[in-house]
């Protein structure tokens, strides 16, 4: 049982605690203590424990809450589970929202298991405020808190580190990326370079091959001109030939003549 402050304490802590739970619903809490019809009067001592099934294979916290009839709570707590089970030893009364009539006792553990539990509570009337059991109630609570804090710090420490590691081989991918990209550019300049290298022998051979076709045009006129002095000369050649063959016989015909 635990006084107003006391729970909206422990109310932050499970909500820390809780925090990661899964959205899917895995499992069920049985309770085996309040056992089944169980009844309380005045400031008496009680324990709620459970076991879940199935049993949790990591660490594991369950969060209990219990309610008066009016739906006010009056008690909170947030349990390690061990091997499947927990346990936590609190007291009825104490406050003005311990009235009689049945309380609800709900269980909720980090993975979304949930279960339910019933009492009855009878209070007297005229019974005095236990003040040496609230302190030691609040002296509990506050060992419970501290010990769930140093948990939670312990884990944000881990999730710092795991972050710091993180960051640092991204920071070293991110260089040897840039690194790449200035090879990646110094290459591209040497393409570029390559390519305009290229581009001005291209020019060249251009140049040297309409050079090479105005050279060969010239020299096939020149072939030309040349086959065409060939015929002329071979058509001189044979009219003298054939003048000189006629002369010849001429003079033939005239030395038979002057012989008979």
């Amino acid at each position: 049982m635990k006084t107003l402050p006391t729970l909206a304490a422990v109310a932050i802590a499970m909500a820390l605690v809780l925090s990661p739970m899964v959205v899917n619903a895995a499992g069920s809490i049985t309770f085996t203590s309040p056992a089944s019809g169980a009844s309380y009067t005045n400031s008496q001592t009680y324990t709620i424990s459970g076991t879940i099934s199935p049993a949790p294979t990591q660490a594991d916290q369950v969060g209990l809450t219990v309610k008066n009839p009016t739906g006010q709570t009056v008690d909170l707590a947030s349990v390690t589970v061990s091997s499947g089970s927990f346990s936590y030893s609190t007291a009825v009364g104490g406050t003005a929202a311990w009235v009689t009539g049945t309380y609800t006792i709900t269980a909720l553990d980090s993975y979304g298991a949930t279960g339910t539990a019933t009492f009855s509570y009878t209070s007297t009337t005229g019974s005095g405020y236990n003040v040496t059991k609230a302190l030691i109630n609040i002296q509990g609570n506050q060992s419970i808190i501290l010990a769930q804090l140093a948990t939670l710090q312990k884990d944000l420490k881990g999730n710092f580190t795991a972050q710091a590691t993180s960051e640092s081989s991204e920071a070293t991918a991110l260089t040897a990326i840039q690194n790449s990209l200035g090879t990646l550019s110094s290459a591209v300049s040497q393409l570029q370079s390559s390519l305009t290298s290229i581009g001005t022998q291209v020019g060249t051979i251009n140049s040297n091959v309409q050079s090479l076709g105005s050279q060969i045009t010239t020299a096939a006129n020149n072939a030309q001109s040349a086959a065409n002095a060939v015929s002329s000369t071979q058509t001189y050649v044979l009219v003298v030939a054939v003048l000189a063959a006629i002369t010849l016989v001429l003079e033939l015909a005239i030395l038979v003549r002057k012989i008979s």
